[in-house]
């Protein structure tokens, strides 16, 4: 069983502005956990104080706007509405938008509260639901990887802990799953695949699991007839559904020391519940271009890559590498398309997203608890700000807001980026009419639309 790092490095600090493309505006204020709590009545999370307004738009499925109602600034936390009815027709049904705004903040700012609900004893991973067509919209998981008491006074178990997009809580979940006997690094890095389910790695035993929707149970994607020789896991990527019979996981093996090995390795589930039995998956990226720790990945919606290499030595692996997706023919790719600079600050990168909203990669420093930004486009840096003092991993929510976890603080904490902004969710569900209490579940998603100002 591997354990947890233990070591606390410190680098020098560092200041670092956001620098801002002129004209730019941003999102960081949303509306989500959408809930019918009437008929034609529901309910609502904002993550951050709409101090510039909310409008609520009433949208005919397949057609415009019959309605819209402005509600004045509102604060953070959860507020609701009821349709009067007007602009209704017989016979069609209705989507719900949100259009949530706020005046901003001039540098990046810490939006969350630290309390109870933000204390971890040991956090080490973190995703963000980001699909608007799934009901756990705006939901963040924390793994919690080692039962103690904070700093803070709060008991934490082992075990995936959810928090509303305003981090309250939202509950907690095993999924049936001893993760005590697991070990000290797990649950781990997580991720939320295109059927919104969580994917969640075991790195005390180089496993992956898949949560089902209510988080009440979880299935072992891979066993050890999967693994070579020396293979880790670190994290997990998720591309398809086993409903639609396509689905492949991608995993990170982190072990500096397995050269026919190390990188991304793919597994093609297509349609079964977990990997055949001795398929050891094809190697994707890797192994002969990681010098060092792969520790984490994302990959955009062009099918390109961004992994990390994890390293106390900036001078000796680049924080971030972006690969070019390729056809099986090419595979194994070794040759990335662009790197970030081989120079201080940019060590100890440990966890890794991307928001492509905005055109940015972004890593949290192990050392420092500093987050760094990139444009995923060439790999020119944005900026960056301090979040803490050991980032264990990071994650955008829908928004462009980063949730940083720390395990020296013992804090997960969530970032808006600078500048005015706007962000309209659109329900998940749809309302047939205005009193009746049918609702059509998992309704035409429409993608987030943004004002910009």
């Amino acid at each position: 069983m591997k354990r947890t790092h233990s070591r606390l490095l410190t680098a020098a600090a560092l200041v670092v502005c956001l620098a801002m493309a002129s004209g730019a505006a941003w999102a960081n204020v949303y509306a989500s956990g959408l809930t019918l709590t009437g008929p034609s009545s529901i309910s609502y999370i904002l993550n951050d104080d709409a101090d510039a307004g909310v409008a609520v738009e009433v949208w005919q499925v397949g057609g415009g706007m019959v309605y819209s109602e402005s509600l004045g600034s509102q604060s953070k936390g959860t507020h609701s509405w009821a349709w009067n009815g007007s602009g209704y027709t017989p016979g069609n049904q209705y989507k719900i938008r949100i259009v949530a705004s706020s005046n901003g903040y001039s540098n990046w700012k810490q939006i969350s509260t630290d309390q109870t609900s933000t204390s971890f004893y040991l956090p080490l991973g973190v995703s963000v639901n980001k699909m608007q067509s799934h009901p756990n919209f705006g939901k963040i998981y924390i793994s919690n990887a080692q039962a103690g008491k904070t700093a803070y006074g709060r008991a934490c178990q082992d075990g995936i802990y959810i928090l509303n997009a305003d981090a309250t809580e939202a509950g907690f979940a095993t999924g049936g799953k001893d993760w005590v006997a697991a070990g000290n690094s797990s649950p781990f890095k997580s991720t939320i695949g295109p059927d919104g389910h969580l994917y969640v790695i075991d790195y005390s035993n180089d496993l992956a699991w898949e949560f089902n929707e209510d988080l009440s149970s979880v299935t072992q994607l891979i066993d050890g007839s999967n693994k070579t020789t020396n293979q880790y896991v670190a994290s997990i990527h998720v591309q398809g559904t086993q409903a639609e019979g396509n689905r492949k996981i991608y995993l990170v093996n982190s072990n500096y020391n397995d050269t026919a090995r190390k990188g991304l390795i793919m597994y093609d589930l297509g349609g079964n519940a977990q990997a055949a039995p001795n398929d050891k998956g094809t190697q994707y990226i890797g192994p002969t271009y990681f010098t060092f720790y792969p520790m984490d990945v994302a990959r955009d919606s062009a099918g390109d890559w961004y992994l990390c290499q994890y390293r106390y030595d900036p001078t000796q692996a680049p924080a971030i590498s972006k690969f070019a997706d390729a056809p099986p023919y090419e595979l194994p790719i070794n040759t990335a398309l662009w790197e970030t600079p081989k120079q201080a600050p940019f060590n100890g990168a440990y966890g890794i997203d991307i928001y492509e909203p905005y055109g940015w990669v972004a890593y949290g420093n192990y050392y420092d608890g500093f987050v760094h930004i990139f444009r995923m486009s060439d790999g020119s840096y944005v900026g960056g700000f301090d979040a803490g003092s050991r980032l264990r991993d990071i994650a955008f929510d829908a928004a462009g807001n980063i949730v940083t976890i720390d395990n020296i603080t013992e804090w997960v904490r969530i970032w808006s980026p600078p500048g005015p902004n706007s962000f309209t969710t659109e329900s998940w569900f749809a309302i047939p009419e205005p009193g009746s209490i049918t609702v059509i579940l998992f309704g035409i998603g429409l993608a987030a639309l943004r004002r910009r100002k």
